[in-house]
């Protein structure tokens, strides 16, 4: 495929994504009868398909390597190592958000998920496990791909894109650490898809993973 069509069908995916989330409240409303986090969520779901379908080779493609490539092994390692890897850059942020910015109480991901739990369980498991894996994986990495062949300017740029993506939507201001909580981690999802030849559902294994504890932790009321 051309850069140019690839470049092409990257901006429609962001353009819908953009339009359907920023506008979703406005879609909701046309129809009063729907709750707002129930139009979200086939809004939500009609875009996973979406690009599911838009990635499907890529996705058999890299099934195709790791059955070839990866022991179970070895996946369990990258998930391991990049799970722990994530962990401890969000305590590194909570310490120097609480010395150079602010108190800092809780990672990010871990806030945002109390932040869904507390409108809908079943919306936030389905934002958590499905759409933030599988859909922002392939949105936000990647749909950049094959427009960005240095590794080091991908991983930049995806991690850029992904932080403003997570800001953009929102009215509340925000601090340094708070955009470092964003960005660090997706710098080290991007280093986990250039290490392993850019087969992304590693990342999406070591996403669920790192998604999945404070879920259960949520969810259990620990």
């Amino acid at each position: 495929m051309k850069k140019s069509e690839v470049l092409l069908k990257t901006t429609s995916l962001y353009l819908v994504y953009f339009l359907y989330t920023y506008f979703g409240s406005y879609i909701a409303n046309m129809f009063p009868i729907l709750d707002s986090q129930l139009v979200m969520l086939i809004l939500d779901i009609l875009f996973l398909l979406i690009i599911v379908l838009t990635y499907k080779k890529v996705l058999k493609k890299d099934f195709q390597i790791l059955k070839k490539e990866y022991s179970l092994k070895k996946v369990l390692k990258v998930m391991v190592i990049g799970f722990f890897s994530i962990v401890l850059l969000n305590v590194v942020i909570a310490a120097l958000g609480t010395l150079l910015f602010e108190n800092a109480s809780m990672d990010q991901n871990t806030q945002s998920i109390q932040n869904l739990a507390s409108l809908s369980m079943l919306y936030t498991v389905f934002k958590t496990m499905f759409f933030g894996v599988v859909a922002e994986e392939l949105l936000f990495r990647e749909s950049l791909s094959d427009l960005l062949d240095n590794n080091v300017l991908f991983v930049l740029v995806s991690a850029v894109i992904y932080t403003i993506m997570n800001f953009i939507f929102t009215s509340e201001a925000f601090s340094m650490s708070q955009v470092l909580a964003y960005f660090l981690p997706a710098l080290l999802f991007g280093i986990i898809y250039v290490k392993n030849k850019r087969n992304i559902l590693l990342v999406m294994f070591t996403k669920f993973a790192y998604n999945l504890i404070p879920l259960v932790i949520l969810i259990s009321g620990v």
